[in-house]
């Protein structure tokens, strides 16, 4: 995996556009095929060393990144600490680079599943880290089945005087804007997305336009509690919306960012950057790209 994107004129994303709503319609072997070529557009590469030299490109043209080792739902101890040293070499890299970059960390992929503990010591040793090295770490989202642990988790760390991790939240769960506010006391840092991962029947929004509704919603309430809101979509209408409702609400520029998936929308980025709003781009990467890619493919359909 080379780790370079696509040419990123207009028509060249419209192509890539068109291949993500036909992969789904694809059977197994010729989805992963194509899934593959999609691969080249929205990682950044199979190895640190080529997402770190992606991540050097895009904080030089003025773009914060988070890096993302992909994998998750490890069923052992063994794989955890393993992925647990490779997103510290992560940290340990971002700093050697100077780079303007933090750590997403998927919590199944520390062990979550496999005992709850094990999990908040990896996790808790990668942000120690993280502090010493002046970076931050996200709390990804998940399934829904792990939202609870990943909140419980998420408060032990603020309780103990953690304050470089965030948490993110999707706007299509009807329980969120319940988590904002049971999150209140402790000043959160959390970023709000629309939500790739699957919910409950009895817990999803009922239409695209109940997600946006939801999203407007939550964006409202963090900003009356949160220290650092992530404005997570590529929807230019609800950036829009979510800058106006974060001004009313008195929250300054340096309160909030706008953040992006790589390869999805590279022209807004660079809209936003114009504008001088505050951007940070999500750079998966590694071998284990598939999950991932298909998530982004099957999102694609949605819209």
């Amino acid at each position: 995996m080379s780790g370079l994107l696509f040419a990123s004129s207009g028509l060249t994303h419209r192509i890539a556009a068109v291949i993500d709503h036909a992969i789904v319609h694809l059977g197994p072997r010729s989805r992963r095929m194509l899934l593959r070529r999609s691969a080249r557009r929205l990682i950044g590469g199979e190895t640190l060393e080529c997402a770190c030299d992606l991540a050097a490109r895009l904080n030089g043209e003025g773009k914060r990144v988070t890096l993302g080792l992909l994998g998750e739902d490890v069923e052992t101890e063994r794989p955890a600490r393993a992925i647990a040293a490779e997103e510290r070499r992560a940290l340990e890299e971002i700093e050697a680079r100077g780079l303007d970059g933090a750590l997403s960390v998927k919590l199944s992929a520390l062990g979550l599943t496999v005992d709850e503990e094990l999990c908040f010591e990896l996790l808790c040793a990668l942000v120690a880290a993280a502090s010493e090295k002046g970076s931050s770490v996200l709390i990804d989202m998940e399934s829904s089945s792990a939202t609870d642990a990943s909140l419980r988790l998420y408060r032990r760390l603020r309780e103990q005087g953690h304050e470089n991790v965030s948490i993110a939240l999707q706007a299509r769960s009807s329980r969120t804007l319940g988590d904002i506010e049971a999150l209140a006391e402790l000043a959160p840092r959390i970023s709000i997305c629309k939500g790739s991962y699957e919910v409950p029947p009895e817990d999803a929004a009922a239409s695209e336009g109940q997600v946006r509704e939801r999203f407007l919603r939550a964006v409202s309430r963090l900003a009356d509690s949160a220290a650092v809101i992530g404005i997570s979509t590529h929807d230019p209408d609800l950036i829009r919306e979510s800058r106006r409702l974060l001004a009313l609400a008195g929250r300054k520029r340096d309160d909030y960012e706008i953040q992006t998936l790589l390869g999805i929308a590279p022209g807004l980025e660079n809209e936003l950057l114009r504008a001088g709003e505050s951007l940070r781009v999500y750079i998966p990467y590694g071998e284990d790209w598939y999950p991932y890619v298909s998530r982004r493919a099957q999102g694609m359909r949605k819209r």
